[in-house]
């Protein structure tokens, strides 16, 4: 019952912190018209999404050896990247598309969700300090013992997979939905696969390199995740499942971007691709090792 009473205390002052910083945020007068007239159950939405997040950083807290010192800044480095940054740049690179949102908007966004994990993580050692202290003694000292090199294979195989992921569940889940294709495309044709991969590469050919090096970065913004639970593999698991997933959840927040059927498709595609992809960065850092100089095989 405790646990569960820190937990809400935990979601409402993340809650609380986000929805003050956001409020006094220098935001552009067209993001704020914007906005001005949203759904009225946009706050329930919004506490689901925190939610989310504050279970992610409950898990992690409450399952790691590592002192508050060095959990603290791990544990934000690693959610910040991944939930504020990664998401925005992603919104920087398409936002031409969004044309009332400035880029000053967007940076603006990404602090704000910051805020979030800022609030949340330090308040979340403080509430679960207790509970932790009998594991901390067992802690694990050191980050994965990863070369160089199998580092910078390990994240190029991330890379790869995140751009493989990005393409195939962005046409077989969010692409088959028709409002989707009209809101993007302009027309309801779907042209297949290959030929949607061929005319991506025609009109923005950037988009493949880019999704790799996203892809790359994700791998490295979870880095501290894989040393923090080295070798408690179920436990790495779940906390990249979390983590991860917490960008797909945010979607469920109703926005002036998308009309809701494609925020909606869009949702279907993150929560089954990040969730996949966890799996496989879980697989790369936990089951891929060097036996022999420049070859890799799963342990």
């Amino acid at each position: 019952m405790k646990t569960v009473f820190r937990f809400v205390l935990l979601v409402i002052v993340t809650t609380i912190a986000f929805l003050v910083i956001s409020s006094v945020l220098p935001y552009s007068e067209g993001f704020k018209a914007a906005t001005r007239n949203g759904n009225p159950f946009a706050l329930v939405y919004v506490l689901i999404t925190i939610g989310w997040i504050c279970l992610a950083i409950t898990f992690i807290v409450k399952h790691s050896r590592w002192k508050a010192s060095r959990l603290i800044p791990a544990l934000m480095f690693s959610l910040f990247f991944v939930y504020s940054f990664m998401a925005q740049i992603e919104t920087f690179f398409f936002s031409s598309a969004f044309h009332i949102l400035t880029k000053t908007d967007i940076f603006l966004i990404m602090i704000a969700n910051g805020v979030i994990i800022f609030a949340g993580v330090p308040l979340a050692v403080k509430l679960f300090g207790k509970e932790r202290r009998a594991e901390i003694e067992k802690r694990d000292k050191n980050l994965p013992a990863f070369s160089f090199s199998e580092l910078m294979i390990k994240l190029s195989l991330i890379g790869v997979s995140y751009m493989i992921i990005y393409f195939v569940f962005g046409y077989y889940v969010a692409w088959q939905v028709k409002d989707l294709r009209i809101f993007y495309s302009g027309h309801p044709e779907d042209n297949g696969f290959i030929s949607t991969l061929a005319n991506n590469f025609h009109q923005n050919p950037v988009i493949y390199p880019f999704q790799f090096v996203r892809g790359v970065l994700f791998g490295l913004f979870v880095l501290p995740l894989a040393g923090m639970f080295k070798e408690r593999h179920g436990v790495l698991l779940i906390s990249l499942i979390l983590v991860f997933l917490s960008l797909g959840i945010s979607l469920i927040i109703p926005n002036f971007l998308f009309p809701d059927t494609v925020r909606w498709a869009h949702f279907a595609e993150m929560i089954s691709s990040m969730f996949v992809f966890a799996i496989i960065v879980w697989f790369v850092y936990e089951k891929l090792e060097f036996n022999e100089p420049n070859k890799l095989r799963p342990t």
